[in-house]
């Protein structure tokens, strides 16, 4: 029972190349499966990038806060701050940067 446990853990931690990634949670649970990507956490940085439903990396978590793809591209920034939302009292926050922009699936900066 205790090496069931053990290979459960080891599959869902994400870990990569000798790397250990999160799942970013979202929601109250796991963050969605948005344009074929899922967002990822690196729990020591908590830096923010991106990975395949079946943990393949595909951009290293380097941003500080990032949105979920929609068609194509994803708005990123390498700085900001969380703030609570006025009146949640905890539950809701919003990320604010003054430096957004938006990355391609490569994790490159496109104009959009």
């Amino acid at each position: 029972m205790k090496y069931i446990y053990l290979v459960c853990v080891f599959l869902l931690c994400g870990c990569h190349i000798g790397h250990h990634y999160e799942v970013y949670h979202y929601d109250n649970g796991e963050d969605y499966v948005q344009d074929g990507l899922v967002r990822i956490v690196d729990p020591k940085t908590q830096k923010i990038g991106y990975a395949t439903p079946d943990g393949q990396v595909v951009i290293e978590p380097r941003f500080a806060f990032a949105h979920p793809f929609h068609n194509g591209t994803a708005k990123v920034t390498y700085e900001g701050k969380q703030t609570e939302v006025s009146g949640s009292h905890g539950e809701y926050h919003t990320w604010q940067s003054p430096h957004w922009f938006y990355i391609d699936k490569h994790g490159y900066e496109v104009k959009r």
